[in-house]
């Protein structure tokens, strides 16, 4: 694909002269503010100035940047919101369980990086019932005062120490076993959770609204980190921002799959993904991918080694939101 060669492995030139990125900025902010404006969120969140400062558009059209240097200090927010329709089957060495699987599993964690740093925090991970499988449906349950909520979940502190990540020193057995696990695909990690550039990136060509391009082959690490195999199509939509964070809006398609794709909790999941329709928000300023909306059907497979396998296949709503944050002075 033509925009696919011009676009991807090839190195950004020198940044634009400071009266362009001033326009740009100009320019940028008034359609993301105004894309903003125009969706159902009836406050969207302003633009951060100093980004907006960064962004490079002429009126041949403005370009995903990789040239920048990537922050060294920044935090994370995610929230991940998953609605299933589909099934479960549990095997162990004492049998096999199947049964539906109908519900809203919903994640929200924090990650702060501070050079060769990095701190895991799971703030909130639920599983939620639809209200018409609830003994009484439109109906809350009011909270049990004997019962309170699980306290948080104590933060997890990574160290990189030469080539390699590994445990903090001050880290109790179970951080320390998971810092352990995680190492040989830490990096991955920190590429699939915005903590890092990703390796593959847009180049130099100039984008409007329309463009299209076909990400496959040995092109899938600038969306999916790990060993994906698939095609998916993207069309660039708007442009809009996330948290503040400037982005490009692409409406995507496609079909993916993955093996032993690692979570900061130490899961290794196999995913076979069918994109039915959906959107995906890169960032204009750095590498990175911010929000995504997906309309998916999708097999999973957890677990193993003598020890519990979980395998779901169903329909998915998937929703994923990154506040981006940088902590350099």
């Amino acid at each position: 694909h033509p925009i696919i060669l011009c676009c991807v492995l090839a190195t950004v030139a020198c940044d634009k002269a400071k009266s362009l990125a001033a326009k740009a900025a100009t320019a940028v902010q008034e359609k993301i503010t105004a894309s903003a404006s125009s969706g159902k969120s009836a406050a969207p969140s302003a633009v951060d100035a100093e980004l907006a400062k960064l962004v490079d558009q002429t009126a041949e059209g403005t370009i995903f940047r990789k040239d920048l240097p990537f922050p060294t200090r920044l935090e994370v927010r995610t929230t991940s919101r998953v609605e299933m329709t589909g099934r479960v089957t549990q095997s162990s060495a004492f049998g096999k369980q199947a049964s539906a699987l109908n519900g809203t599993k919903t994640t929200r964690s924090k990650l702060t990086r501070d050079g060769n740093q990095v701190r895991y925090v799971l703030e909130q991970s639920s599983f939620e019932l639809p209200q018409s499988a609830t003994p009484e449906a439109g109906k809350k349950t009011p909270p049990n005062p004997s019962q309170p909520p699980p306290p948080p979940n104590p933060p997890v502190t990574f160290r990189k120490t030469g080539n390699s990540w590994g445990p903090d020193k001050r880290v109790d057995f179970r951080a320390a076993a998971l810092a352990k696990e995680l190492s040989p695909v830490f990096g991955q990690l920190l590429i699939e959770n915005a903590l890092a550039s990703r390796p593959l990136w847009f180049a130099k060509h100039r984008f409007k609204i329309g463009d299209q391009l076909v990400v496959s082959g040995e092109l899938l690490p600038m969306l999916l980190a790990g060993n994906a195999k698939g095609t998916v199509k993207m069309k660039l939509a708007a442009f809009e921002n996330v948290e503040g964070h400037p982005c490009g809006v692409f409406s995507v398609t496609g079909d993916y799959s993955r093996k032993q794709t690692p979570d900061f909790e130490g899961t290794f999941s196999d995913e076979t993904v069918t994109i039915q329709s959906g959107k995906i928000w890169l960032s204009l300023i750095y590498p990175v991918i911010l929000k995504q909306e997906f309309d998916t059907i999708q097999t999973d497979s957890s677990g193993g080694q003598g020890g519990l396998v979980t395998r779901s296949q169903g329909a998915g709503k998937v929703a994923v939101t990154r506040a981006w944050t940088r902590l350099d002075p």
